[in-house]
């Protein structure tokens, strides 16, 4: 199974998928991590990674199919926000989306994703100033 984390500029998990610069992707077997793959946001510029506020751009225009494309071998993707359009869009295609309530490492999150220990929440996306098109907690 492959699970993608979208990653922030320090390694960790990015607050908002669709402005990480790149996606960790994990090959899992048995809840043991096999494989690692770093794939760049080719949708993200260094001026987006720099014009954050608490981890939230300001201007979003990604193409979710693009992401799609990216990530379509992925059977999940875990992060700590997400905009309802890139959620729709990757549950659409049968990935399942999984956002944390918590940070923690990204090895931690896949794992837990693989053992069956990482719930759903179906209502949270990320509801950052400026997303009026994002799902409400």
């Amino acid at each position: 199974m492959k699970v993608a984390i979208p990653l922030d500029n320090h390694s960790e998990i990015s607050a908002h998928f669709g402005r990480s610069p790149a996606f960790l992707i994990f090959t899992l077997d048995g809840g043991q991590i096999e494989q690692r793959e770093i794939r760049a946001n080719d949708q993200v510029s260094a001026e987006d990674t720099h014009a954050q506020v608490k981890g939230h751009p300001h201007a979003h225009s990604h193409d979710h199919n693009r992401f799609l494309r990216l990530l379509g071998d992925c059977q999940a993707v875990i992060g700590l926000g997400m905009g309802a359009g890139a959620r729709v869009a990757l549950e659409s295609a049968g990935i399942n989306v999984r956002i944390l309530a918590d940070s923690c490492l990204p090895e931690e999150a896949a794992i837990s994703y693989a053992t069956g220990q990482l719930e759903a929440n179906p209502g949270i996306s990320c509801v950052c100033h400026g997303h009026s098109q994002h799902i409400q907690r």
